[in-house]
């Protein structure tokens, strides 16, 4: 449903193995000359890696990110070139998912557990993004503190400082908050509410369940750290934590995260107890010990 009438380099970065035969099918796909196909099989799996390796490679200045499951409205490439001409000194821009809904008790729990702010531009006092169920309700583009990794862009030059992290591993959970807090260093960041995207999202990550939900927490602490957050702020986690494992328990399609936000807690009240020197993320059972 793209039309561009500029250059579009079409990067697939992959951890798995693609037949010849398919990488045939999407350059026929791609028949519009201004598409150019490029395939890398990278050879460090995880998320963060495919980014650093992706803004390596590019060949133009506006990298945008999309997921593998996730479908571009028409007009989407024109509408971001667009926006970057509008706002010429913007670090980056995103978009929002059409199938990303929203309910009075999740809009309760988001308010009462610290997991979204009042503002859709502004993470949580406990670093969430789960204001992003308000971006349907703008009308216009707006300043934003963070983007979701299904559907976001930046100038390559302010993601040329992008280094991988011992605490982003396999899924890495809050990667794209990652990206965003390294690229507001360069400049401001959009988010257009008609930048749309359909995120055919799977119920199953390609990571164990428990794992995803002991990152879920652990990364947002990582997350505080690098943003030097006042120690308060380490309590706000702790409490959106709590709200997150009280969940998992009276909702039988989230119990199975149990045990993992019960370790992210403990993770969480360990580290700011400051017993320990060194930090330790697991990951599939194996720890890895790092200064």
């Amino acid at each position: 449903m793209q039309n561009p009438q500029f250059p579009v380099e079409v990067l697939i970065v992959d951890d798995g193995e693609i037949p010849e035969t398919l990488l045939t099918d999407f350059e026929i796909i791609l028949s519009n000359p201004n598409f150019e196909l490029h395939y890398y099989k990278k050879q460090i799996p995880g998320l963060i890696h495919s980014r650093v390796e992706t803004i390596r490679l590019a060949k133009h200045e506006v990298i945008l990110f999309l997921d593998d499951d996730v479908e571009l409205a028409s007009g989407y490439l024109d509408r971001l070139m667009d926006l970057y001409n509008r706002y010429p000194d913007a670090a980056g821009v995103g978009g929002r998912d059409v199938l990303l809904g929203t309910s009075f008790i999740w809009r309760m729990f988001c308010k009462v557990f610290l997991y979204g702010s009042n503002k859709p531009g502004k993470l949580s006092l406990s670093g969430y993004g789960g204001s992003m169920t308000l971006w349907c309700l703008m009308k216009e583009p707006f300043q934003t503190e963070y983007l979701v990794g299904c559907n976001m862009s930046f100038r390559r030059g302010a993601l040329l400082d992008l280094q991988p992290v011992p605490w982003l591993i396999g899924y890495s959970v809050g990667e794209d908050l990652y990206l965003t807090q390294v690229a507001r260093c360069y400049g401001q960041v959009w988010l257009d509410p008609d930048l749309k995207v359909i995120h055919h999202q799977s119920s199953q990550s390609r990571d164990k369940v428990k794992q995803v939900a002991y990152s879920d927490i652990v990364n947002h602490y990582y997350l505080l750290r690098e943003n030097g957050s006042a120690f308060w702020r380490y309590i706000c986690l702790l409490w959106t934590s709590i709200g997150l494992l009280i969940r998992s328990m009276l909702r039988k399609a989230h119990r199975p995260k149990r045990s993992g936000y019960w370790s992210g807690l403990k993770f969480v009240i360990t580290r700011y107890r400051g017993r320990f020197t060194h930090e330790t993320v697991v990951n599939h059972g194996k720890e890895q010990t790092y200064r």
